[in-house]
């Protein structure tokens, strides 16, 4: 899995946490739609990321290996 997305997703979740546990606001409302807008792009990137690790790694074994393909 992708480190830096990973620890990003991590940061926004305990953040998303931290902020559940208190009482719901119009602030703090704004602040947990940000945070879900926020939480929504790092898992498309950590997505993204993870798709090409593995595309890398399949091209790498059907280059070393191409009957495997």
């Amino acid at each position: 899995m992708p480190a830096a997305t990973e620890s990003e997703i991590e940061e926004v979740c305990a953040r998303i946490r931290e902020i559940s546990r208190g009482e719901l606001t119009p602030k703090t409302e704004t602040e947990l739609r940000k945070l879900a807008f926020v939480l929504r792009i790092a898992i498309t990137r950590h997505v993204k990321l993870a798709k090409s690790s593995l595309t890398t790694k399949k091209s790498a074994i059907e280059a070393r290996d191409p009957e495997q393909s």
